[in-house]
């Protein structure tokens, strides 16, 4: 068995002791608040240019990080938590 073999069995070995790893599914609220969030750092970048208050874009980064939050916590974590 080649070095790189023996690695790639060892990396992928499930014994329980590691946290689950992997993509998972995002729900609605989640996806939301992440495209806000990522919204809110565009806005910030230009908000000279879009004639806006720094404030929208804080609160918009606030809240979609909140409801990234939210939308995250009842979502299956794996058998450790």
């Amino acid at each position: 068995m080649s070095f790189f073999a023996k690695l790639r069995k060892w990396t992928n070995r499930d014994d329980g002791k590691l946290y689950r790893a992997g993509n998972r599914s995002l729900g609605a609220v989640e996806a939301v608040g992440l495209l806000i969030a990522v919204a809110a750092i565009g806005l910030w970048q230009l908000h000279v240019k879009a004639g806006v208050s720094i404030m929208w874009a804080s609160a918009a980064g606030a809240i979609g990080l909140l409801l990234a939050i939210v939308g995250g916590v009842g979502k299956d974590r794996g058998p450790h938590t």
